[in-house]
C-alpha cells in the first residue's frame, strides 16, 4: 500500500474494488514492469489515474509502442513454451482454489505481493492465500508472482504484459493444457494445432551448435516437399523472435 500517493479515483472507479486494493493491485502489476494500458485494463481505472500511477512509481511516463502481443509466442521456441507452461499451471492452480476456495473477507493478494508469506511451504501457502475470494486480477497478479519465484535466478522469459495476454488466451480457451505420454509434465499448446505439432518443451526440443534451442522436426508419412510445408506453416525456430 502506497502511503503518500496523490492519485485520486473516481468514486465509479472505487466501486469495483475496495481502494486499498485496488491501490495494491495496480501498484504490484505496475512495479512488475506492467504497462497502463494492463493495468487500466486489470483494475477498471481510467487512462490518467493509470499514467499517474505509473509516474509515481517509476518517476516517468511509460515507454511507447504497442504490447508485446503475438497469439503464436508460445509455440515459436521451446523456451517460449515451458515459461509460458509454468504460468499456465500456477494460474489454473490458483483459478481452480478460488472456485472451490472459501470466502473471507480480506485481500488475499497483499502478502503475496508484499512477500509476507513465509513458512516451509511458501509456494503452497501463496496459492492457497491468493485463491480465497480473489478477483481475477488478483489471482492474475499472484500467478506471475508466484512464476516469478519458481524462475528465481533464471532469465525472466514471460514478462507480466505478455502473462496478461496469455491469460486472455486462456479465458478464450484459444491454448490449452496437454499432458505428455512421454514425461508426464504438463504444457501448453494451440487448441486449433494439428496434434503432430503440440510439442512437449522437454521432449521435443534439441539444443543446436550455436547452444539455442529449437524444435525437433517431426516425422511425417509424407512426401519431403509436403513435410516441408507443413513443418514451415506450424513450427517455428527460436531465430524468428
Amino acid at each position: 500500500m502506497i502511503k503518500e500517493s496523490h492519485l485520486r479515483l473516481t468514486p465509479k472507479e472505487t466501486d469495483i474494488l475496495g481502494l486499498k486494493r485496488k491501490l495494491d493491485l495496480a501498484k504490484g502489476i505496475i512495479e512488475k514492469g506492467g504497462r497502463p494500458s494492463i493495468v487500466r485494463a486489470v483494475c477498471q481505472i481510467s487512462k490518467a489515474s493509470a499514467l499517474q500511477f505509473h509516474k509515481e512509481i517509476h518517476g516517468q511516463g511509460p515507454s511507447a509502442g504497442l504490447l508485446p502481443y503475438d497469439p503464436d509466442w508460445i509455440v515459436k521456441a521451446p523456451q517460449n513454451c515451458l515459461h509460458a507452461s509454468i504460468y499456465f499451471n500456477v494460474f489454473q492452480t490458483i483459478s481452480q482454489k478460488a472456485i472451490n476456495g472459501e470466502k473471507q473477507d480480506m485481500s488475499p493478494i497483499g502478502k503475496v505481493v508484499n512477500n509476507e508469506i513465509s513458512g516451509p511451504e511458501p509456494r503452497k501457502n501463496i496459492v492457497d492465500e491468493a485463491s480465497k475470494h480473489a478477483t481475477k486480477g488478483e489471482i492474475f497478479l499472484a500467478s506471475y508472482t508466484l512464476y516469478e519465484q519458481i524462475i528465481g535466478g533464471n532469465p525472466k522469459i514471460l514478462n507480466i504484459n505478455r502473462a496478461w495476454h496469455i491469460g486472455q488466451q486462456i479465458a478464450m480457451s484459444y491454448i490449452c493444457g496437454i499432458s505428455c505420454a512421454r514425461c508426464n509434465s504438463s504444457y501448453v499448446s494451440i487448441r486449433d494445432y494439428p496434434e503432430l505439432y503440440k510439442f512437449c518443451p522437454l521432449c521435443d526440443s534439441i539444443t543446436d551448435s550455436s547452444g539455442r534451442q529449437k524444435w525437433k522436426t517431426p516425422n511425417l508419412n509424407v512426401n519431403k516437399k509436403n513435410a516441408n510445408d507443413i513443418f514451415s506453416k506450424y513450427t517455428f525456430h527460436s531465430e524468428a523472435l
